[in-house]
């Protein structure tokens, strides 16, 4: 019987074959793409300069997003008074369960409430402060927030209210705008401050805007996308404000779409321009998309209906029949990829393409909002050591 020889390593051919394929950019990018994760993608990065070139370039990190957007690592849910804030960790796989396990996203019992929540960093506010965290760097602590400046006719109108918003691309985790909403009996317009390096800059106004109905507040129905900042405050209309001209105006909501209040519309952004309005009426939502035109005010198509009894399936209740305008939007995801649902005391997780629904929170009522936390992009690319400097 002829003795086995065991291999000390790849055959000829193959060892021969692996330098030109992982010698051609275009083939390695190829490869790159099919990681999809950050964190795989940050790892491969790391072997040397020329796959860190690949990988982190500009143009490669666009496909790579468009083939693998962010993925949800989980919720902040505002509670009840006696349990305050709380993560739900909804992280799929155990790539992202590792990333969850090396953060640190308990707040405590007395964490406050969400203002904003965007690429990794997260602004809280509490006990009359706002502090910014960033859960998956907890060495990296908390800070304070100094106060912004108040235009002095804010309190002499009929109303204000103010919302902070990130900034969309920032690599400062404190820099963000405060939006400051005022109106009185006819026309409402906003005064925004942004803050960088810690000192608010001054202050500027955009131009005021014709009131079509009666101004509501729209906390947590504030969206900042693509330069321009949307709001869900008037009963058939989202006003529209150009953070770059200050210019303002009214979309008008498409036909159909029923606003008795805040929790049966959602808004999110979508890829490239433009933003996605979910509506949810009974049992039916519709997902409806608007794209700006040379005219500024857009079109809406509708993308998708879904009967949401269908997609509840067994997680049903047999009393939800008898209840009308039970459903709620809690969130929505970047692009409509999903949406987070309200009933009673429960949250809800439905992948929208999918029509995919889990129960993913019950113990404790939903006292405000509830604010995806995403995996942040894009993502940050260590500097190589002397050992890994060659190109090969």
């Amino acid at each position: 019987m002829e003795a086995i020889t065991k291999s000390s390593g790849p055959a000829p051919e193959t060892a021969a074959a692996v330098p030109s394929v992982l010698g051609d950019d275009d083939l390695l990018r190829e490869i790159l793409l099919r990681l999809g994760l950050p964190t795989a993608l940050v790892r491969a990065a790391a072997v040397s300069r020329r796959w860190l070139r690949c990988a982190s370039d500009p143009a490669f990190l666009r496909g790579f997003r468009a083939r693998h957007p962010p993925r949800l690592l989980g919720l902040y849910v505002n509670t009840d008074p006696e349990e305050r804030l709380r993560f739900v960790p909804l992280a799929r796989g155990p790539e992202l369960a590792a990333v969850v396990r090396r953060g640190s996203f308990d707040l405590g019992e007395e964490s406050g409430s969400v203002r904003d929540c965007r690429n990794g960093r997260l602004l809280v506010f509490d006990d009359g402060k706002y502090v910014v965290c960033s859960p998956l760097h907890p060495e990296r602590g908390t800070d304070g927030l100094p106060y912004p400046p108040i235009p002095a006719e804010a309190y002499t109108l009929l109303f204000y209210f103010m919302d902070f918003l990130f900034y969309e691309n920032s690599d400062d985790r404190m820099s963000c705008t405060a939006v400051i909403v005022m109106c009185n009996e006819q026309q409402a317009w906003v005064h925004l401050s942004d803050l960088q390096a810690g000192i608010w800059g001054e202050g500027r106004y955009s131009g005021a805007i014709d009131l079509p109905g009666h101004l509501r507040a729209c906390e947590n129905h504030a969206l900042c996308a693509n330069g321009k900042l949307y709001m869900i405050c008037l009963p058939r209309h989202v006003i529209v404000f150009d953070l770059t001209s200050m210019s303002s105006f009214c979309i008008e909501l498409p036909d159909g779409v029923d606003f008795e209040f805040v929790e049966t519309i959602g808004l999110t952004s979508a890829e490239g321009s433009g933003f996605f309005l979910i509506h949810v009426k009974g049992f039916q939502m519709c997902v409806w998309l608007h794209r700006p035109d040379p005219s500024s005010i857009g079109t809406w198509k509708l993308v998708d209906t879904i009967c949401l009894q269908q997609a509840f399936d067994h997680l049903a209740e047999p009393n939800w029949n008898s209840l009308l305008d039970i459903v709620r939007v809690a969130a929505v995801g970047h692009n409509s990829e999903f949406v987070v649902l309200r009933i009673d005391s429960k949250l809800f997780h439905m992948h929208i393409s999918s029509r995919t629904m889990e129960k993913v929170y019950e113990p404790s009522p939903v006292r405000g909002g509830v604010y995806p936390f995403m995996m942040p992009w894009p993502p940050t690319f260590p500097a190589l050591n002397g050992r890994h400097d060659h190109d090969r």
